[in-house]
């Protein structure tokens, strides 16, 4: 159940927005071809973007860019609470921020506190941080132009001073230049991913019927054929080279359920996929 939504805009364009809920939720956003970040405050979400599939633990940060985030949320076990700061940057700040120019980013990584950025573990300049923009929600009085900027900004110069400081100078450049991920790139970055058609079209920008057709034209399959062929694919491999379970293989790759998963791979394959390790085992 979301207990809260708040939003900050200007010019009609959201630029802070924080959600609480008590129960496991999944929320769809549609975006304008965003950069987008986003710190859980209390929880964990799995954030799923064009580009890839991101679990952000709790007191952490994720990036991403797209026309699409789908945030699915599960709240800490202790007080069944989850939170998260989303922070929209749109091009036009990135380019008020720093032109066509980023900061030297090179001894990014030996600074003392980009250790602690994008582990996991508390990292006190950005909980501080976000607790900062978490009071302009109570006192949108003094929002303005200006401390918009001013804080986008600073969030920009931080990950520009993290441990990942070339991960998000690449992401910010390509994000600047316009370069989105295409129909073929989602595709073949979630194929693994436990996650429906409804949501993959929504990645790629269309509707479901639209989202099927053009699926058929480029793989001459239909999304559920393909996926299934794909995932099989790749846990006959693991089957092979891994040491894994096959409880953990079915999870690796798409499956909700190993009982699933083993009926699906006997019917592929003739052969269940306990047996098929035993044969390999036994070479």
């Amino acid at each position: 159940m979301v207990l809260d939504h708040k939003k900050i805009e200007f010019n009609q364009k959201v630029v802070f927005e924080t959600i609480i809920c008590n129960t496991e939720t999944t929320f769809n956003f549609q975006l304008n071809d965003e950069a987008f970040f986003t710190y859980v405050d209390h929880g964990h979400h799995v954030a799923i973007s064009p580009n890839e599939i991101i679990e952000v633990p709790e007191g952490d940060l994720g990036i991403a860019v797209g026309k699409s985030l789908i945030l699915k949320a599960y709240p800490n076990k202790e007080n069944q609470h989850y939170q998260v700061l989303i922070i929209h940057i749109n091009r036009e700040f990135v380019a008020k921020a720093f032109g066509n120019k980023f900061p030297d980013i090179s001894a990014s990584s030996a600074k003392d506190f980009s250790k602690d950025m994008f582990t996991g573990k508390p990292c006190v300049i950005s909980k501080n941080y976000v607790d900062g923009i978490m009071q302009y929600f109570y006192n949108r009085h003094v929002v303005s132009e200006e401390i918009l900027e001013i804080k986008i900004k600073e969030i920009l110069l931080l990950l520009l001073s993290s441990k990942k400081a070339e991960q998000v100078a690449l992401l910010l450049e390509h994000f600047v230049n316009k370069r989105t991920a295409g129909f073929k790139e989602v595709i073949e970055t979630h194929v693994l991913s436990e996650i429906s058609l409804e949501e993959l079209s929504q990645l790629c920008n269309m509707s479901l019927s639209t989202f099927k057709r053009h699926f058929k034209k480029i793989y001459d399959s239909t999304p559920s054929e393909y996926l299934f062929d794909m995932r099989l694919e790749n846990s006959k491999k693991l089957l092979a080279t891994s040491e894994q379970s096959i409880d953990d293989i079915a999870l690796l790759t798409g499956f909700k359920t190993t009982a699933h998963f083993s009926r699906k791979f006997k019917e592929k394959y003739k052969i269940p996929p306990s047996q098929y390790k035993l044969t390999l085992s036994d070479k």
